[in-house]
């Protein structure tokens, strides 16, 4: 049976980690996965350890035909992760097993500059020399990318089977901010639009993962929780808030929106499915606005759950890399 092996931070806390656990546990009919981890959460020192460790485990399969894979699927965000990862798509390519670019950074067009820029003609001849098959989020993402590294295929994230709506009746005040402790995540601005909709609904309820501690009573700081956890918000809460400066396609959307629980947006986050709502980056008077009208006069939203199912996007998969296979023979 053949094999895809994707590497990546598969065990480090994001969304990248998640759809590569969920890539690696249904993989396309006919095809098995395997997970190699290129990144820890650490010092510079300690995440260099762990690439030198992910690219001796590669080499070693590599070498030996009952662990090569047939294909390797490259899971990168922008700056050292690609820089990183631009290493095992050659080792693969001259190895003879083709590879697959698969992008899931939200500022990956920042770091890039523009079509002419060094950083942008660099990058696309990487690609070129070592055959790379270049996937992108969506097709804004598409738009954004392919005049400067390309030609890209357009994948969606996948949404896990057990990510499914509950009959359980949803609390009437309770946001929720699901994401690592890291500045592009708006915590902070959260807390600060979370404390202006109390001075309209006192009762307001807030819950964040990411923070282990909390200044107020209200808000409930979770750290990092287990997926059962995760799942029972998202089937309990009112709205989920996603004040990030960036993001590719991010996973807790399509989950909050699979489980119909509705969003509130940043304005700068290129690729969103219809029916969220957008709110402009870091206006909070604007966010307490959207979301004291939405607590206030909830509105139905239709979400297209199958393009997103891991059943569809395993299939997609399937397809792809048989047709990167063949064209690795020709």
């Amino acid at each position: 049976m053949p094999k895809v092996l994707h590497i990546g931070p598969c065990d480090s806390p994001g969304g990248m980690a998640n759809v590569m656990r969920i890539l690696a546990e249904h993989p396309p009919e006919g095809w098995d996965a395997e997970l190699l981890s290129s990144h820890v959460v650490g010092s510079p020192w300690a995440k260099w350890r762990a690439y030198r460790r992910a690219r001796a485990t590669f080499s070693q399969m590599l070498n030996d035909e009952a662990r090569r894979p047939e294909i390797v699927h490259l899971h990168t965000a922008a700056d050292w992760s690609w820089w990183r990862k631009r290493r095992f798509a050659k080792m693969a390519h001259k190895a003879g097993v083709p590879n697959i670019v698969h992008i899931h950074s939200g500022q990956f067009d920042t770091w890039l500059g523009t079509p002419d820029s060094r950083r942008s003609q660099a990058l696309k001849a990487v690609l070129i020399a070592n055959k790379s098959h270049t996937v992108v989020l969506s097709k804004e993402w598409k738009q954004v990318l392919e005049s400067c590294i390309g030609p890209v295929h357009v994948m969606n994230n996948p949404v896990d089977a057990k990510i499914q709506p509950s009959s359980v009746e949803r609390d009437r005040l309770h946001l929720l901010l699901l994401g690592r402790n890291d500045p592009v995540k708006g915590h902070n601005f959260g807390i600060q639009v979370s404390k202006k909709v109390r001075e309209v609904h006192p009762q307001l309820q807030v819950s964040m993962t990411g923070i282990s501690t909390s200044p107020h009573p209200w808000l409930s700081a979770k750290g990092w929780i287990e997926e059962s956890e995760k799942l029972h918000l998202l089937q309990t809460a009112t709205l989920l808030l996603v004040p990030s400066a960036f993001e590719g396609q991010p996973l807790v959307v399509l989950e909050a929106l699979t489980c119909g629980l509705q969003v509130i947006a940043s304005d700068r986050i290129k690729s969103l499915p219809e029916g969220t709502i957008r709110a402009p980056y870091e206006d909070v008077d604007a966010w307490v606005s959207s979301i004291c009208q939405y607590l206030e006069s909830p509105i139905d939203f239709n979400f297209h759950t199958d393009e997103f199912r891991i059943a569809h996007i395993s299939e997609q998969w399937g397809i792809f890399y048989s047709k990167c296979v063949n064209l690795e023979a020709q």
